[in-house]
């Protein structure tokens, strides 16, 4: 029996999609607390508003019901199906574009000659540029083609269940929004989502420059050529660190103009930089960073341990 080998394509997004949903389990909790901090930051009233300040506020509203642990536990879990939908259609989008744009990218400018599909086997011959060029230009399909489900996601996340407008469901999200803002609120906050882009092309420029390094030195050494949990999980923290706390007011701005208050109170762009410097000066824009760092970092790390394992394995 021969076994099914896997292109280079499929290895990517199959990889992907996995790590996507198992990350997304493991840190839903966190992303709660990260979007309810980011939408306290055009709230005057909300100036020291915590990540613990959040978690009171669940376990309070929680209190009002028989259920209260339970109650608290679906409160943190709150839309996790739809985030468990994005983050696995997103990972995997991305990593099978990133891996065709590396590709097409390194042919265009290194082998312009060269017709042959190769994947992802030229990586050893990439620089940091050519990643960030595939970065980038991945990065910015994945966020247009993503955006209405992080639209519906923000706004379930940023409210509990009972209250009212609330959105109960994903379908029942869908059917309010189109009713109340039509088509165009499907891509609202999509401006500051793209400049956000540069945080995944920052993020796998840094990765991959550095894998490969790591990866030049086994092969000189003669030792196996494929990364340790422990060296992935050191190239993943020092990259998403750098490149999450550089367009973290970004993904601030996006949250907030894709909020339920946005349409109430019709946000736009710079405006709304305004509002949040008035109301807590510039630290404002970085209303829930660390909570996002302490998000990010072991959310990557578990997302991309999986993904080289699972795709080595393929």
């Amino acid at each position: 029996m021969v076994d099914h080998e896997w292109t280079p394509l499929q290895k990517e997004v199959i990889s992907g999609l996995s790590a996507g949903c198992i990350t997304t389990l493991v840190v839903h909790p966190l992303d709660l607390l990260k979007v309810r901090l980011q939408l306290s930051a055009t709230s005057a009233q909300k100036v020291h508003y915590g990540p613990f300040a959040v978690i009171k506020e669940i376990i309070h509203s929680s209190a009002n019901t028989g259920r209260s642990r339970s109650k608290v536990i679906n409160e943190l879990y709150r839309g996790l199906s739809i985030n468990l939908f994005g983050n696995a259609i997103a990972w995997g989008v991305y990593f099978g574009l990133y891996g065709v744009m590396k590709d097409l990218i390194y042919k265009a400018v290194e082998k312009p000659g060269q017709s042959q599909f190769q994947g992802v086997s030229n990586d050893h011959k990439i620089n940091s540029l050519i990643y960030l060029s595939a970065g980038a230009s991945s990065g910015l399909m994945t966020a247009i083609l993503t955006n209405p489900i992080w639209v519906i996601k923000t706004r379930i996340m940023s409210t509990s269940k009972g209250v009212q407008g609330a959105y109960t469901s994903i379908y029942n999200g869908v059917q309010q929004l189109l009713r109340k803002e039509g088509l165009r609120g499907l891509w609202k906050g999509l401006v500051p989502a793209l400049f956000g882009v540069s945080q995944g092309a920052l993020y796998f420029t840094v990765y991959d420059t550095l894998k490969q390094r790591k990866l030049r030195r086994k092969r000189e050494s003669g030792q196996n050529i494929h990364l340790t949990n422990l060296e992935t999980i050191e190239i993943t923290s020092l990259g998403k660190m750098i490149s999450v706390t550089l367009v973290y007011p970004f993904q601030l701005l996006k949250s907030n103009l894709q909020s339920f208050k946005a349409n109430e109170q019709k946000f736009r762009l710079f405006p709304l930089v305004k509002l949040i410097i008035a109301n807590d000066g510039f630290a404002g824009l970085y209303k829930g960073l660390s909570t996002n760092l302490l998000r990010a970092i072991p959310s990557t790390c578990i997302t991309f341990c999986v993904y080289e394992n699972l795709k080595h394995r393929l």
